[in-house]
Parts: C-alpha cells; sequence; structure tokens
C-alpha cells in the first residue's frame, strides 16, 4: 500500500533562553513556497518514503505538514525545540484530518509535547475542519521539549491529517537565582560506600580485549583455524581437519590435523609495545611432531619436541618496535597427527592476567564493590566452566551477547581482581538457565569450609581458605523477555524463593538481593518474596532520545533515581509488613546508553554531557540516602565503560573522572539545605570525620551561574578547594589522541558576598573547612 507522506515549513530558530514573554516563535510557517530545511524536523520511521508538495492550507494559504496512510500505522514528524528551565509556555496551531479512524475509541491523530503533560489535550478522528489547538504547558528543570505531529496518538491510526501555523508562546518564566542554606544540625541517613560501585559483565571488550591481558582471539580455537570465523590463518584444507569430542584433556573441542612435513598457523594485527617482553604457552599433542617454530614479528624461537601426549612449551620475546599488525606465527614440522589445545600470549608486565595500565585507573576509581559475571550473561553462565586449569576450560558460545566466553576469567580470577584493587565482591547467580543446587554449590565453593564438597574443590584449585562473599544477586533482569530462562513473575517468584533458600542453607550470613522492576514486578516480589530477601535491585539506562537540551539531557539521571525511590517507598506504604524490614535499593546497573560505540560492542562514547549527568546522579543518591544501599555503575571497562582502552593505552572517559573525583572528595554524610538552587543541581554533605563541608554542584547550562550561601560564613570557613570537571563543550570526549579533553582542575575558592561562582557545563565539588 503506498503511503503520501509531505512537509511544508519555514522554521526561525530561536536560541535558547532568548524568546521573549508574549513573543511568539514560528514553528511552522504561515509563509507560502517556504524554503524546507531538512534538519528542521526529523520524520519517523525513517524507513518510509517522504515526499514534498505545493499543498496549501486554506487557513493562511501557507504550506503545511502532512501525514498520510491507508493502513494503521504510528508515525509522526517531531522537532526539538529550546526552552527556558521553570517557565510556562503555550504552543498554538491548527489541525485537520480527512478520513482518519483509530484502531480503537480512543486513537487517531493528534499531539504530544515530549514528556510534558499539557491542558487541551484532544484526539483527532474522522473528518473535521481546520481546528485549533492550545496547549500549555510547564518545563520545570528541563531547557528542550519535543513538538511531536502525529498519525497514531494512543494506538495506531490511518487516514490524513494536516498540521499548520505552529506557533510557540513563552507565558511566564521565573527567574532563576539559585541560593541555599546549608543546616548543619539537621544530618540524612550517611551514604552507603557502595553508591560507588562497579559492574563487570562478560560482553565486548570489557575483559577480553580490556582488562585482561591476553593478546589473542580465540586462543583455545573454538572456531577451526582457516574457516571464515576463526582469527587464525592457515594453509591447511579445512575439509580434512577432524575433531576430538573425547573431552579426555579439554572440556572443549579441538582441532585435529594430518602433517605431512610441516603446518604452520598465524594470527595477526597483534599490538607490541618496543621494549616490552611478552611471554606465552602452546599447548598441543604431537604423534609425529619433531620440532615447532614460535615467532613474533619475525623473532624465532625453535623448539626440539617428541612424544605423543598433551605437551606444553614456554616461550618469551622481546619486542624492538611498536606495531599494530604483529604477526604469532607458529610452525610444525614432522608427519603424523597434531591436536592443538591452547596458545596464550601476553605482556610480561601483567598482575596476575591483568593489564597493568588498566589497573591502574581501576585504582583511581577506588570501587568499593564489583559486581559480576553479569548482567544478561549470567542467566547462561555455568560457573564451573571458570575453574581449573585455563587451558583446560572450554571456550562457549555464549548466547546473551552472541561472542565467545574464553573461560579465562573465573570465580579465582575474578577474586584475584578484588584483592589487587582491595574491594568486595557481588557475586550474581543464574536464576535463568540455572538451578537452585547450581547456585548452592557456588555459594559453597566461594564460602564452604575445606570439609565440604566444593571448599575442597577450592582448596584443590589452590585457594584453601574461603572467600566469604557476603553480597549475592539473586538472578538479572528476570522480568525481561531478552533473558534467558525468562518466566512470568507469578512462575518467578517461586523460582527465587526456592534459589534463595538453598544458597542460606549453604550460608545463613550472606546477603541477597533480588530482581526488582517498577510496577507489578515489584509489587509481586515484596509480596511473595520479602522474607527471601535483604535488598532488592533496579536497573536503569538513558538515551538521547529527548529534546537535545543540556539540561533536559542531564536531568534524566537524577530524575529516575528520585521516581524509583518513590515507587518503592509507595510499595511500603501500600503492601503490609514492608516497611518495617526496610528493603534497600541496589541500584546495580545505572548509566547512560547511546551511540557511537567506538570501542567494539556497547563500546559507547561519552561526552562532557554525560559526565555531568552521572555527577547529578550521585547528588540524588546523596539526596535518597535513606533508601539506596548500593549503586554499580555500568560497566567499568570499554561496554558503556568509565575506562575505554586501545589495545595498549587506557583512559578514563569524562563519567569515570566523576566517579573517581566524588569517591576521593565527595562527603558521606549528606546534610538537609534549603532554598532554590535551580538551574544547579546542588547536594551538601560532611566528610566522614566531619571536618569539612563538600558541596557538589552541577551546572548544565551554557552560562556561568552563581550560587548564593546564605547563612554560610556561621561555622564554614569562607575559603576552601574547588575540584571541577569541565571542558571547552558540553559535547567534548577524551580518547586516545586527547585524554584530557574533559578533566579535573583543582582551584582556590573564596565566598565573596555570600555567593561564589560557578562555570558554565561543569560539575564540581566545593570543599570548605568546618570551624568547631
Amino acid at each position: 500500500m503506498k503511503k503520501f507522506k509531505g512537509i511544508f515549513l519555514l522554521l526561525l530558530v530561536c536560541t535558547i533562553y532568548s524568546c521573549g514573554k508574549d513573543k511568539n516563535e514560528i514553528l511552522l510557517s504561515p509563509v507560502k513556497n517556504a524554503v524546507v530545511k531538512e534538519s528542521d524536523w526529523q520524520y519517523e520511521p525513517w524507513s518510509a518514503p517522504v515526499h514534498y508538495s505545493d499543498t496549501a492550507s486554506d487557513q493562511y494559504n501557507s504550506q503545511v505538514l502532512i501525514l498520510s496512510s491507508d493502513t494503521l500505522t504510528a508515525e509522526r514528524w517531531f522537532k526539538k525545540i529550546e526552552v527556558k528551565p521553570f517557565a510556562t509556555y503555550k504552543v498554538t496551531g491548527y489541525v485537520k484530518t480527512e478520513g482518519v479512524e483509530g484502531e480503537s475509541a480512543q486513537s487517531g491523530a493528534g499531539l504530544r509535547l515530549g514528556k510534558f503533560e499539557f491542558t487541551g489535550d484532544t484526539i483527532f478522528k474522522g473528518d473535521t475542519d481546520w481546528t485549533k489547538v492550545e496547549m500549555e504547558f510547564s518545563t520545570t528543570m528541563d531547557d528542550s521539549f519535543l513538538l511531536e505531529l502525529l498519525l497514531g496518538k494512543q494506538g495506531q491510526a490511518k487516514g490524513k491529517v494536516y498540521f499548520d501555523h505552529f506557533q510557540l508562546e513563552e507565558i511566564s518564566a521565573k527567574e532563576l537565582k539559585p541560593a541555599i542554606t546549608v543546616h548543619l544540625d539537621k544530618k540524612l541517613d550517611p551514604m552507603s560506600p557502595y553508591i560507588y560501585g562497579q559492574f563487570i559483565e562478560h560482553m565486548g571488550k570489557s575483559i577480553y580485549g580490556g582488562m585482561w591481558a591476553e593478546m589473542l582471539d580465540d586462543r583455545k580455537f573454538y572456531y577451526v583455524p582457516g574457516t571464515k570465523l576463526s582469527p587464525w590463518e592457515t594453509a591447511v584444507d579445512t575439509n580434512l581437519v577432524t575433531i576430538d569430542s573425547s573431552y579426555a584433556y579439554s572440556k572443549g573441542k579441538l582441532p585435529v590435523y594430518q602433517v605431512e612435513n610441516n603446518l604452520s598457523l598465524k594470527q595477526q594485527k597483534l599490538a607490541l609495545v618496543s621494549g616490552k617482553t611478552y611471554e606465552g604457552r602452546l599447548v598441543f599433542k604431537g604423534n609425529g611432531i619433531k620440532k615447532v617454530t614460535i615467532s613474533l614479528n619475525g623473532t624465532k624461537e625453535s623448539f626440539e619436541v617428541s612424544g605423543t601426549d598433551f605437551q606444553k612449551i614456554a616461550f618469551e620475546f622481546s619486542s624492538e618496535e611498536t606495531s599494530d599488525n604483529a604477526v604469532l606465527e607458529i610452525a610444525f614440522e614432522g608427519n603424523g597427527k597434531l591436536t592443538l589445545a591452547a596458545v596464550s600470549l601476553m605482556p610480561s608486565d601483567n598482575i596476575e592476567g591483568y593489564r597493568p595500565e588498566v589497573i591502574e585507573l581501576m585504582k583511581q576509581l577506588d570501587a568499593p564493590i564489583y559486581r559480576w559475571p553479569g548482567g544478561n550473561f549470567v542467566s547462561g553462565y555455568d560457573w564451573k566452566d571458570g575453574i581449573g586449569d585455563p587451558d583446560k576450560r572450554p571456550t562457549k558460545f555464549e548466547r546473551a551477547w552472541n561472542g565467545l566466553e574464553y573461560n579465562d576469567v573465573g570465580v579465582h580470577e575474578f577474586m584475584e581482581l578484588c584483592e589487587i584493587l582491595d574491594t568486595k565482591a557481588n557475586i550474581a547467580v543464574n536464576t535463568g538457565l540455572g538451578t537452585a543446587e547450581l547456585a548452592a554449590e557456588e555459594v559453597e565453593y566461594f564460602n564452604g569450609a575445606v570439609s565440604t564438597k566444593m571448599g575442597q574443590w577450592r582448596a584443590e584449585n589452590g585457594h584453601p581458605a574461603p572467600y566469604d562473599v557476603k553480597l549475592w544477586a539473586v538472578g538479572n533482569e528476570m522480568f525481561g523477555d531478552w533473558q534467558l530462562g525468562h518466566m512470568p513473575i507469578e512462575d518467578y517468584v517461586k523460582k527465587h524463593n526456592k534459589v534463595a533458600k538453598a544458597m542460606w542453607a549453604v550460608d545463613p550470613d550472606i546477603d541477597l538481593i533480588a530482581v526488582g522492576y517498577p510496577g507489578k514486578w515489584n509489587d509481586m516480589m515484596y509480596k511473595n518474596c520479602a522474607d527471601y530477601m535483604t535488598f532488592i535491585s533496579e536497573h536503569f539506562y538513558k538515551q538521547n532520545w529527548h529534546a537535545g537540551g543540556l539540561l533536559t539531557h542531564v536531568n534524566q539521571m537524577p530524575e529516575v533515581i528520585s521516581a524509583v525511590a518513590e515507587e518503592h517507598r509507595r510499595a511500603r506504604r501500600e503492601i503490609p509488613g514492608i516497611a518495617e524490614k526496610n528493603i534497600k535499593i541496589a541500584m546495580d546497573e545505572w548509566n547512560y546508553w547511546y551511540g557511537p560505540h567506538v570501542y567494539g560492542l556497547l563500546g559507547t562514547r561519552y561526552f562532557l554531557r554525560d559526565a555531568l549527568g552521572i555527577a547529578a546522579g550521585l547528588n540524588e543518591f546523596s539526596r535518597q540516602s535513606d533508601i539506596y544501599y548500593m549503586a554499580n555503575y555500568a560497566q567499568t571497562v570499554n561496554v558503556i565503560g568509565a575506562i575505554k582502552t586501545t589495545k595498549t593505552d587506557a583512559w578514563l572517559e569524562g563519567t569515570g573522572l566523576v566517579l573517581k573525583l566524588y569517591r576521593k572528595e565527595f562527603g558521606t554524610q549528606p546534610v538537609e539545605f534549603t532554598g532554590s538552587p535551580e538551574p544547579l543541581d546542588v547536594s551538601a554533605t560532611l566528610t566522614e570525620d566531619g571536618e569539612f563541608l563538600t558541596i557538589s554542584v552541577v551546572n548544565a547550562t551554557h552560562q556561568k551561574q552563581f550560587l548564593k550561601l546564605n547563612g554560610f560564613s556561621e561555622g564554614i570557613a569562607t575559603s576552601g578547594e574547588a575540584f571541577i570537571i569541565s571542558g571547552e563543550h558540553d559535547m567534548v570526549f577524551n580518547d586516545e589522541e586527547h585524554k584530557d579533553r574533559i578533566s579535573i582542575r583543582k582551584a582556590d575558592i573564596e565566598i565573596l558576598e555570600n555567593s561564589m561562582k560557578i562555570p558554565k557545563e561543569s560539575a564540581g565539588i566545593y570543599k570548605f573547612k568546618v570551624i568547631k
């Protein structure tokens, strides 16, 4: 069925805060033959054809915007429009319809103003002549909105709808003069240190290709070398390769070759640094293989070999050059069968298998707790695959993110990381495809005495002492149909309780985090599982599917954190017995998540505006300290990460700089403040020792602001230190070439006339001595 759509308009752009009161901004032109700018309006869905014509309205003899479809659809034209925060506006325009029918009595054509509720909402159906619409709304903490012109509002619709002569009028605007009064004697609940938690999931370049030092892809030959998906090249006819699936040596399947004189394989695009040493190992079985030669970028080492069982060769090379396209080549000489098991190559300066440059940045983050191993990943994960000799662990195709899981990083490697970082572990168990028995055995492996079956296995693998992990996540996002093992909440509450009982039967002293989600899911979890949880989780990610304003983008974070807190307070009020249990929230995934993905799967680049949003989120966590137990920034490395890496380098994103600064300098004891900080986002805290007051201020506007501090001289020094995160503009970002375009600047600060200057587009901690 052919659809016809056209748009005709002239846009007069109004820059932020410049539209005067009682003046109209013309959004859809009353001028005939106007020039159409493609960037003015955007069409959704993008895949449909767009046509232009000279259709003119009877009302203004002007070009109009048309949406038309002879089948049920939900389509829109939309425009991002900048406005003042804490202002009231009116949008007026004209709508005409021909034969509009909705899929229900409530659906048809109409308008939306993005997230804003407005007066005068109307659904247009049937045949209507030009009808004036008026929509009044208030912006609160937003500085932009979407004007959406719809065919298909409150459900799909068909027919034809015309839009003409839309204008924006400012009705009133609050004069914003940010001012607060800090009340040092009114202390709120202390912030949990776990608010600065981190999250690591096995996906993309988070671990492999990120924090883990292994340089080789598919080092245990999941794909047969020489086939399309393998990173290994070889001249052998892959049709002649057989597979050893006996699992006599490894838990993985191994390729077997018939060697006649020689066979070689190589992997390219390895990154070397001049002066660095690289160490590796090769594991194979070669009945008839006499010699193995290993070369790294032309430097060779040869080994005479014999025997018919699996053997391991260790090798080491020093690089004399820096290269992004080095080659590791392995050549076998002889006649007979060759079975490949594993090969590894790492820089010799690795720290228990981890990259030292990444470890250094993780230490700067100083996160007090890490959630692991997922995420969606955990719902298909068997933790036993990550135990024992790494060369014998299986490589598996994991279904959550459609990638290879090498199982090189398992229980022991993760706990070694926690020891290196001096941090705590929060272990997530598999309640998707996993069982209560699997979860209970995992608890026993981590925490059981050597006298237990799993504790004995742990000791055999090199760690006799229990790990004594206290915090456990019972599943991940089981409310979502994207989750392996997803089931309706009516069934999941039974599984949660079964798993929790099994885990507590092994170790009654552990704390359990249940899967939460706003609405019915939370209510069912509280009603049926409250006796089998210590905390309840929530997750959120924000995008840029909004009107584009800096304040709007930044305010998404505190807005959601506050709304989630209110959701659980509602449950406490409405569900008997829940308030008394004081089950706090573990926001164990939170972040921005949108493009561009520069660093592999979900390797999102972050901008200064995202850093400001994370700072505003931390402010909100401090303001909601009574109900949040933990918050895990998701994730640490590359995958929506605070740290980004190349193969040989690493740096902190702007979001990582915020986490680093606030963990170090932000106080832990929130105190009450009154006043009107808008348009600034403000939080006030005392340091743990009570020696300093720290005021966190996020200025998500494009102008410097002045924050008045009423009564500030009473008990507080008027000079102090400022730690400010900023950059050239709100869309600047750090990368491998420019690691400090977003940076932390330290400076002295003076309170002059009870006021301090707050730089534009900045997040800062302002620290003052408490006078006792």
